[in-house]
């Protein structure tokens, strides 16, 4: 999920070297990534310019990131990474559907305005972007910006967890849990959590919280239950979950 934390220059720089390790689309992108490791900000900002030029809304993308940060000047200029996130979202750069469905959700740089935030959400999630699918789910789920729909959250947060979004299959794991909008099933919510704790894919980074949360549900679990979650798979759950598709988005 994207963040923008303050951060000083060299913070930054380290964050965005991170978020830079995507493989290049081609050779100028990947000269402007090496130029922002190297802090060269204003040769890796000609080569995202040049790029941006040619419509390459990836280079929109790192160029809006280098102004939203203030790299290589006196400051963040919030105002002109919007410009060009906005650029490269709508020629369908999903990073940059993202990060101007943040800055609207959190008011950053902007005022905070949820529907304009969903749209951006939505795009990125009509991709198959598991950060903008569990966006989604959120939208629904607290009815920011929409009207409250638990079942409709649910069916954006399965989409997301059968990614291997951690966060996404948490969030299913809760609603599992209170039974909000669909059956509630403790033993699926354990293995969900186990499952956000511990990536398949090594890559990904665990939700931080899942780990204890599988503790403490798994100490009020019964013998048979804990027997049960053993076998039981996250496949299996999606599975049990599928009619979620067939909830109208409102």
């Amino acid at each position: 999920m994207i963040r923008f934390p303050s951060l000083s220059v060299l913070g930054a720089t380290a964050a965005l070297a991170t978020m830079l390790a995507v493989p290049a689309a081609h050779a100028g992108i990947e000269d402007g990534i090496q130029a922002v490791r190297n802090q060269k900000y204003e040769a890796a900002q000609k080569e995202f310019e040049s790029l941006a030029a040619k419509d390459d809304a990836r280079a929109m993308y790192y160029l809006g990131e280098m102004y939203f940060k203030g790299l290589g000047r006196k400051g963040p200029e919030r105002l002109t990474a919007i410009y060009w996130w906005e650029k490269g979202a709508y020629l369908g750069d999903v990073e940059c559907q993202l990060a101007l469905g943040n800055v609207f959700r959190q008011g950053l740089g902007v005022r905070v305005h949820m529907p304009q935030a969903y749209v951006w959400d939505l795009q990125a999630a009509k991709q198959g972007n598991p950060v903008g699918e569990k966006n989604v789910g959120d939208y629904y789920l607290y009815g920011n910006g929409k009207p409250k729909d638990a079942l409709e959250a649910a069916k954006w947060y399965r989409r997301a967890a059968m990614r291997g979004y951690p966060e996404a299959q948490v969030a299913l794991a809760n609603l599992l849990l209170s039974g909000d909008g669909i059956e509630h099933d403790r033993v699926a919510a354990l293995v969900l959590f186990n499952a956000a704790a511990a990536p398949a894919d090594k890559s990904v980074q665990p939700d931080r919280n899942a780990a204890a949360d599988a503790r403490i549900l798994k100490g009020n679990l019964s013998a048979d239950d804990l027997k049960r979650a053993e076998t039981l798979t996250l496949d299996a759950i999606y599975e049990g979950l599928k009619s979620l598709e067939d909830h109208p988005t409102p």
